[in-house]
């Protein structure tokens, strides 16, 4: 009888495909991409100079186009919290904060205490409260009020906040994007390549989660560290800040930043010491982009090795340096006893998961590097304007991978498609969503949340306008917010709490 009784409830429950009570629904943008547009710009960061930079523009590294056309959240926040609320039905919004508007000025003068491992690796940044008094004498007030202002909007509407304290612009004060492209010894300003760049991370999180911490209680660190480090440092066309192609430098970054995270996790649960919700006061994260990898001819043992070897390289590096402290820096797949810093690892309390896209890779066969040897094989069908493939059933494998090895809960950060033509996106939504509710009802998985990429058309960093992700269209000129058709179908799904 208990098992008859069992089996009908886990029936029902499948059928209705409910989530789980207080799961969070939102939709997931970033600083630089939305809040120009209105109001004031943020004009002294890497990105501003990269995608304003005339020889960038002339060589297609970036679009031409300016984020001064963006769609202007800055200034148009509360219309747009007001649509994730009452149009959308969400009640959760993932928000970003831009380090250049905190700290247009450098806060290199704000000495505090650093502390280097053995191997010379910044281990401990130290913060008191005249730090903070010091960093709040340089800090921009008006736009950490801006952001206060933001994020009370939010909680106005009964949006829990979700904040990313990194995603992606640095200060020029911290990186001369082209100086580092044509001579990185010309200048010292080099970004995440040097630990400065963390230790001032270590600065900014400490100030933020001190003076925005009684209004946040969910945070993330960092915005996917290997897009940052593969689009800056491995790539041939030089998309993204600075614009190389250097194996070397790509490992570098990326450990850089898996540290950055371990000290601004420090800093967050030092200084947010408010609680606004059950959260708090401080629950902090992780941001992944974790892709599905397929050989490209399963038949074909390169192919094979080399999709295992990106997955490995793009997937799980990062988790394995924050999780356990290992840093494999050939990338041989063993950590050997010089390789592992288990005291950087410093605290993850759950995953945020970005994922996209399926990829099946080849094998380049140049004999050069592993990680100048592959490449993505085209598209075949089902595909979105940015040439990915769509592929729903790889959200939970990559859920259940990340829960079963890591064993921390999960929130989807990021999830959506490039379609202009608002022709997929609702198909898209649905799909997913449905792999969500699988991870969670049928493998155990504890999704908490799940944000679509994103509210409104914004500016694709490199790529400009061409691409189109909002559930609501931008006239760029206007400004005014059209609803795609996906708009009605997330509501119901978020005012029901099921699919």
């Amino acid at each position: 009888m208990l098992y008859y009784r069992t089996s009908m409830y886990l029936r029902c429950i499948l059928l209705e495909r409910v989530f789980p009570d207080g799961f969070l629904w939102g939709t997931a943008i970033s600083s630089f991409q939305a809040e120009m547009g209105a109001g004031e710009p943020s004009d002294k960061t890497d990105w501003w100079a990269w995608v304003n930079d005339e020889t960038n523009v002339s060589v297609e590294r970036v679009s031409g186009d300016t984020p001064l056309d963006g769609p202007g959240f800055w200034e148009l926040y509360d219309e747009d919290l007001r649509l994730a609320r009452e149009d959308l039905k969400n009640n959760s919004i993932r928000l970003a904060v831009d380090w250049g508007r905190v700290f247009p000025e450098s806060t290199h003068d704000v000495e505090v205490k650093v502390k280097k491992d053995l191997w010379n690796n910044v281990w401990k940044v130290e913060l008191e409260e005249d730090d903070i008094k010091a960093l709040d004498r340089v800090a921009d007030h008006d736009a950490v009020e801006r952001y206060r202002e933001i994020l009370k909007c939010a909680l106005s509407y009964g949006l829990t906040p979700m904040l990313t304290l990194y995603h992606w612009p640095i200060p020029l004060w911290l990186h001369d994007p082209i100086a580092c492209r044509d001579d990185m010894a010309s200048t010292d300003r080099r970004g995440w390549i040097s630990q400065s760049t963390i230790v001032e991370f270590a600065k900014l999180t400490a100030y933020l989660s001190h003076e925005l911490g009684d209004l946040v209680d969910l945070y993330c660190t960092v915005n996917e560290p290997r897009i940052v480090s593969e689009h800056g440092y491995l790539t041939r066309r030089g998309e993204f800040p600075p614009g190389l192609n250097d194996p070397s430098l790509f490992l570098i970054c990326l450990k850089h930043l898996c540290i950055a995270h371990g000290v601004a996790y420090e800093q967050v649960k030092r200084w947010d010491r408010s609680e606004a919700s059950p959260l708090g006061p401080s629950t902090v994260g992780l941001v992944a982009v974790l892709q599905h990898y397929e050989p490209a001819d399963p038949s074909n043992p390169d192919d094979a090795w080399m999709s295992q070897f990106i997955d490995y390289a793009f997937n799980e590096w990062n988790l394995n340096a924050v999780f356990h402290g290992d840093y494999d820096m050939n990338l041989d797949q063993v950590v050997e006893p010089w390789e592992q810093l288990p005291h950087q690892v410093k605290g993850c309390d759950y995953i945020g998961v970005n994922y996209y896209a399926k990829w099946r890779v080849k094998h380049r066969k140049t004999g050069v590097n592993p990680l100048l040897d592959y490449e993505f094989a085209p598209c075949r069908d089902d595909c979105s304007d940015y040439g990915w493939e769509i592929y729903p059933e790889g959200l939970r494998n990559v859920l259940s991978w990340a829960y079963r090895r890591y064993r921390r809960p999960i929130y989807v950060t990021e999830n959506g498609v490039a379609d202009v033509g608002d022709k997929l996106r609702t198909r898209y939504l649905r799909s997913h969503l449905d792999e969500v509710y699988k991870s969670i009802s049928l493998d155990g998985v504890p999704v908490k949340g799940y944000y679509y990429w994103t509210l409104m058309d914004n500016f694709e960093w490199s790529d400009g306008y061409r691409i189109s992700f909002g559930l609501y269209n931008v006239d760029r000129e206007t400004k005014k917010r059209t609803p795609t058709e996906a708009v009605p179908v997330y509501r119901e799904i978020a005012e029901k709490n099921s699919l």
